[in-house]
Parts: C-alpha cells; sequence; structure tokens
C-alpha cells in the first residue's frame, strides 16, 4: 500500500465526513491515482490541459461514484511538456479561490523532485508518509526539512504499512523511535493490511471493505484533521491486535 493508495482512502474519509475535497495527482511522471480510484477509464482532461488552458477547472474534474463531496484531478497520461510554477498556481488558486473545496489534497511524488517543488509552493501544509522501515522515516525526516525551507511549516507524519509484530520484537522502530528520528509530529497511523493492497488494484478504497482497521485509521485520521480528539488506534479490533496494542503503548 503506497503514498497514492494512502491520498485516495483519505481523500474518501474527509469526503465522508462531509468535507468538500479537491484530490490531484501531482506525480506528473507516473500517474496512478486514477487506478487507485478505480476510474482510469474515465479520465478525459488532465491537468496540463487544464494548465495550458484547454479547458475549465470543471471539465477537467472527476466526482467520484462513491461519494459527491470527492472530485479527482488527473495528472498527465503521458507527460509530453512541461506546466509551469506559475500554471501550477493558478489552477490551485483558482480552485481554492472558488469556494467549492474545503481541502485541496495534493499528492506529490515521493522524491523531491520538480512536481514536489511545485506543489510547494501553493500548499500551506503537508502531510508527510512514511513506511515502517528506518530508511522511509529518514527519508521523511528530510522532506520535512525541505517543506520547512518552502515555509511549510505545518507538518504531520503518517505512518504507512504499520507492522505491530515488528514494532514489538524490535525488528520495526517503536511510535517513539519514530517521532523522533522524524522531528515531526504524528498524526495516525495506517496498520498493514492486505485486503486493503489487493483492493486498491481493482480501484477499491478501504471504506468499501467488511471490518477494515485501515478504514477505521483513515477515519481516525480525517477526525483529527477537521480538529477533533480520537484515540491513537481508535476502532481496531480483534483479540490479537488489542493485546498488539496494549503492549505498544505500554513501552512510550
Amino acid at each position: 500500500m503506497g503514498k497514492s493508495t494512502v491520498a485516495a482512502n483519505l481523500a474518501m474519509a474527509l469526503a465522508r465526513r462531509g468535507r468538500r475535497v479537491l484530490l490531484a495527482d501531482c506525480d506528473f511522471e507516473m500517474r496512478c491515482l486514477d487506478l487507485v480510484l478505480g476510474v482510469e477509464n474515465e479520465i478525459i482532461y488532465d491537468i496540463f490541459d487544464l494548465a495550458k488552458g484547454r479547458i475549465p477547472l470543471e471539465r477537467a474534474l472527476l466526482t467520484d461514484a462513491r461519494s459527491p463531496n470527492l472530485h479527482f484531478l488527473a495528472a498527465p497520461f503521458q507527460h509530453g511538456g512541461e506546466i509551469t510554477a506559475d500554471e501550477f498556481r493558478k489552477i490551485i488558486t483558482e480552485a481554492a479561490d472558488s469556494d467549492a473545496y474545503d481541502v485541496i489534497l495534493l499528492d506529490t511524488p515521493g522524491q523531491l523532485n520538480i512536481p514536489a517543488v511545485l506543489d510547494s509552493r501553493v500548499a500551506d501544509s503537508a502531510i508527510i508518509v512514511a513506511s515502517h522501515q528506518p530508511s522511509s522515516i529518514r527519508a521523511a525526516g528530510q522532506t520535512g526539512e525541505f517543506l520547512a525551507r518552502q515555509r511549510i511549516s505545518w507538518q504531520r507524519l503518517l505512518i504507512n504499512s504499520f507492522d505491530f509484530d515488528g514494532a514489538l520484537g524490535g525488528s520495526r522502530p517503536g511510535i517513539n523511535e519514530i517521532i523522533d528520528r522524524s522531528f515531526i509530529q504524528l498524526c495516525g497511523i495506517v496498520p498493514y493490511e492486505r485486503a486493503l493492497m489487493i483492493a486498491a488494484e481493482t480501484g477499491e478504497l478501504a471504506c468499501q471493505l467488511k471490518n477494515s482497521m485501515a478504514a477505521a485509521a483513515f477515519d481516525n485520521i480525517a477526525a483529527r484533521l477537521c480538529g477533533q480528539y480520537v484515540p491513537l488506534f481508535h476502532g481496531f479490533h480483534g483479540m490479537k491486535v488489542r493485546g498488539q496494542i496494549k503492549r505498544l503503548l505500554a513501552k512510550m
């Protein structure tokens, strides 16, 4: 389960909470959010068409059939030209000024390349996604430093595919160690869930899965982003998981 899967599920969790969400795929070299959302055959226009003034904003957007609050802007199918910083800023500014959206989520590439730089110039906050591996957590810290230099001071860390057994057994870092290594405030933990990985290949989201702890995790994070207090592992179920959580929290 990767970064784009996180972006899609978080966008849907916010939309299900009544927030009007615009989700933009800003990975211009490896477009995949349309696959995660299951709408690859419905895309007609993309962000490049919009940047070059070929169509107005509303024609470029696709409304998700699972929620009227979620609107999607696809990355170019083939990146055959450059989108300038001014063009990108104009798109996001127009969407923000329209008052049609409460949240605009920009799904950026994992690397600090040109699209990431473009995004950082229009964003006012950042959710940094890291997997439960030391190298990924170190990269999250480096991303946080880069974004701080771009004057994005509001940053939150989201740990993806969290391995309870690894954290308890010592082969994966614990929660406190993750925070200490990244120097970023934690906003939530999404557990590893094989069912969600399979669902992502068919365009299904966590909210469509029965008894999904990942769905609970995304809803928890969405609630926190909306200003609510929610315990870290609220809604996680199963005797084994509850026992793991108890032991994990005891080590904090």
